[in-house]
């Protein structure tokens, strides 16, 4: 899989707000079981390494800010950063919708949804979206589109299958 995208400049600003240094941070990292030392965590905050998806998520928690401020985006777009703002790996998505980890990938490689209607809806399920592909607002079952910043993004083509399948 790609590597996450990262924002350097909000975890360095994180980890300063926090008046943690970053062999706190590396420390506090480990904690958590995602082993990292002092030099990763200083290429990471040059924009020299970006993490892995689980040292996005426990860097995140280290950090106490969300995935989506570490990534750098203003909201999810597509289907990859649908799963890892709501901190799901690759793998786990997979496995939670009934689908072969190396067939998610091709999904993501290829814009293309190839899930079955059980995974569609799996994957509708587990990402709290509605068939339009918009997260639904907490505590109601209307939505609103929103307009992705790609038309023909991963987001899109599952939303289009969605629609389909019904």
């Amino acid at each position: 899989m790609n590597r996450p995208p990262f924002s350097p400049d909000t975890a360095r600003s994180a980890g300063q707000n926090l008046g943690l240094s970053p062999h706190q941070v590396t420390e506090q990292t480990n904690a958590y079981g995602v082993v990292v030392d002092v030099t990763l965590l200083q290429a990471q905050e040059a924009g020299e390494y970006r993490s892995t998806e689980d040292e996005l998520f426990v860097l995140a928690d280290v950090l106490w800010c969300r995935t989506k401020d570490l990534m750098g985006i203003e909201s999810p777009c597509t289907l990859t950063e649908l799963l890892l703002v709501r901190q799901f790996s690759t793998d786990r998505l997979a496995r939670s919708i009934g689908m072969d980890t190396a067939q998610y990938e091709r999904v993501e490689d290829t814009n293309s949804w190839s899930g079955d209607g059980r995974q569609t809806s799996a994957l509708l399920r587990v990402l709290d979206l509605t068939p339009s592909g918009s997260p639904k607002p907490p505590g109601s079952p209307s939505h609103r589109s929103r307009r992705s910043r790609d038309s023909r993004g991963r987001h899109g083509v599952v939303a289009d299958h969605a629609d389909s399948a019904r």
